[in-house]
């Protein structure tokens, strides 16, 4: 399992084509297995973040590995439970 540094601040239009590679990169360098990203200090996401996370847990799956959500702040997490995000990735409340 490969775990990233907590991602900060805001995931929208302007912030993720830099996210997209690094995530990209992380899972390539990954090698089929898990990777994590901890969500406890972001303080939003919007659709274009979330497009991003999902193609990056469709590649990671693709390779043999999965993408896991950890530690996601509370009004992150209910994004994700709004758009019914919280049934396609695994999520852990704690870091594991």
């Amino acid at each position: 399992m490969t775990r990233t540094n907590p991602l900060k601040g805001e995931i929208d239009a302007a912030t993720v084509p830099p996210l997209r590679e690094e995530i990209y990169a992380a899972i390539e360098a990954n090698g089929g297995k898990v990777l994590t990203l901890d969500l406890s200090e972001l303080a939003f996401i919007d659709s274009t973040g979330l497009g991003v996370l999902v193609g990056a847990l469709k590649r990671a799956r693709l390779a043999g590995g999965d993408l896991v959500i950890t530690r996601p702040a509370e009004h992150v997490w209910k994004v994700f439970t709004v758009t019914g995000l919280d049934k396609v990735f695994k999520t852990t409340k704690t870091e594991n």
